[in-house]
């Protein structure tokens, strides 16, 4: 009976160490999502001269899963916007745990959302750029930490297994 409670408590530490690697990993990938999705709101917007609910409507038909879902979720909205920004923020927190980004991540997305569609076209592609060049310094940082901790995250799960079993038997 002992063995099986240790095996139960080495595999559940084993997948949560797994678990988040497997975040480490995800996130530089979620952050050249959200450049791609950036570079396109920019080109349908300064050179399609798209509205922001079309921008929103083509992100959600060619972005891949899971930003393509908040960009769908804000196309959806029945209620009448008055503040699009507010909007983007909203949906935003809803959709924000179904990806592996950070808190800087958060903070440069909700603040591109707080310029999204208050200035001229000139001005907005500035904002996106800005954004696009935040993010490109986050992308560089999520590399590193993802060769410098994914191992480590894997190996202090198996580890913090061993150690509970040890310390009950």
């Amino acid at each position: 009976m002992q063995w099986v409670g240790a095996l139960i408590i080495l595999t559940v530490t084993t997948w949560t160490g797994f678990d988040i690697a497997s975040r480490f990993q995800k996130r530089p990938g979620h952050i050249r999502q959200w450049k791609n999705a950036l570079q396109m709101i920019e080109a349908e917007m300064v050179y399609g001269q798209a509205s922001l609910w079309e921008v929103c409507e083509n992100l959600s038909k060619h972005l891949p899963k899971p930003i393509c879902h908040f960009f769908q979720s804000i196309e959806e909205t029945e209620e009448p916007c008055h503040d699009f920004s507010s909007l983007w923020s909203s949906h935003l927190k809803k959709h924000w745990g179904w990806n592996a980004l950070g808190k800087s991540e958060w903070e440069i997305l909700d603040q591109f959302g707080r310029t999204l569609g208050q200035h001229d076209l000139e001005q907005q592609q500035k904002h996106i750029q800005l954004a696009i060049h935040h993010l490109d310094r986050e992308l560089h940082e999520a590399l590193e930490a993802a060769d410098k901790y994914q191992k480590m995250a894997r190996g202090m799960g198996v580890l913090s297994g061993l150690l509970v079993i040890l310390l009950i038997i």
